[in-house]
């Protein structure tokens, strides 16, 4: 890893645990619980109970699949994070995505909203391949990430002192990334907003 791939994921693990010992976790929106809620559905057509969450946070969509009754474990930078969701119950373990310590093929199903964007283009496909390898050949990973015209931003809004890369990428090029997890079966946008920052979501069939 180069210094300045070190220095993005120091500057995303400080933001998150400051986030964590602040509280400052929005709610879920509309569009995102409408895409949890159909996918919860997707599995339980297909037989599915065992979903791991890449970039968990304190465990907001864990607990969702878990009140499904899904089994659910998150992965995430901050320590704190995965406290906060041990304090209600839930299992979320320090960890990045793109070093899952996970055994290969041990989950039927995979989650990522918001953190995919903060993946450096030049790590992305191998992120996608590391976000595939505790996933059975076939299992549905939903995608969901902030993107747009090509460019990275250092983003210092939020929490004062605090930094996070979003590195914006349009949807094709994004769907080229994630083809190293799998197949893309199904892509769309929501929600166009400052600066044509637009939400993108992703269904991929892993690929082992």
């Amino acid at each position: 890893m180069s210094e300045t791939e070190r220095g993005v994921k120091a500057d995303l693990r400080s933001y998150y645990e400051r986030e964590a010992e602040l509280g400052h976790r929005s709610a879920v929106g509309p569009n995102r619980l409408r895409a949890r809620n159909e996918f919860i559905e997707r599995l339980k057509t297909e037989g599915r109970d065992h979903v791991v969450d890449f970039g968990a946070g304190p465990g907001i969509d864990v607990e969702g699949f878990v009140g499904a009754g899904i089994a659910c474990v998150g992965l995430d930078l901050a320590v704190g994070n995965a406290k906060l969701a041990a304090g209600r119950g839930l299992q979320v373990i320090a960890s990045s995505i793109a070093a899952p310590p996970l055994r290969a093929a041990s989950f039927d199903a995979g989650w990522s909203m918001s953190t995919f964007m903060h993946v450096p283009e030049a790590q992305a496909s191998g992120v996608a391949r590391a976000m595939a390898m505790p996933l059975a050949a076939g299992a549905p990973l939903m995608v969901g990430l902030w993107g747009g015209a090509r460019r990275d931003e250092i983003s210092t809004a939020h929490i004062e002192g605090e930094r996070r890369l979003f590195s914006m990428r349009p949807l094709g090029l994004n769907r080229e990334l994630l083809r190293a997890a799998g197949t893309i079966e199904h892509s769309e946008t929501w929600d166009v907003g400052p600066d044509n920052w637009e939400y993108q979501l992703f269904l991929i069939r892993a690929r082992n």
